[in-house]
């Protein structure tokens, strides 16, 4: 289940020079690197499979959200900024490991040797902030 906890987008405009940030002919944004597929998936998760993976691949690395799981009962946090993502504590207020954006940080965080990305089916209580 993902719980959405701050309503506020964040600042498109720098966001925008994400290589992987998109718009659609409506103006929508979307991960052009992992791409929502509307006609498989539907419209319920943006086009993804199901809430964790919208919360990943929209929410966190295209919205700017700050995001927070749990794998193997450890909990996990990744503060969102404009120009970085980082592996940060449970307030947000020490950065333990940077990464260029969304998509790297779910790409190259390794837990047990896997990326976010290969622990999807295996993360719990993921959270937007």
């Amino acid at each position: 289940m993902v719980h959405k906890v701050r309503s506020s987008l964040r600042n498109s405009f720098i966001m925008a020079r994400k290589d992987y940030m998109m718009k659609d002919l409506a103006g929508h944004w979307y991960n052009a690197k992992y791409m929502p597929d509307y006609k498989l998936n539907g419209s319920l998760y943006n086009g993804y499979r199901n809430s964790i993976e919208e919360a990943l691949y929209f929410d966190f690395a295209i919205q700017g959200y700050d995001l927070g799981f749990t794998y193997k009962g450890k909990r996990y946090y990744f503060l969102s900024e404009n120009d970085y993502v980082a592996l940060s504590d449970e307030r947000f207020t020490e950065e333990f490991q940077k990464f260029e954006d969304g998509n790297t940080a779910l790409e190259q965080f390794k837990i047990d040797g896997k990326s976010i990305l290969e622990l999807i089916g295996e993360l719990e209580d993921v959270e937007i902030y």
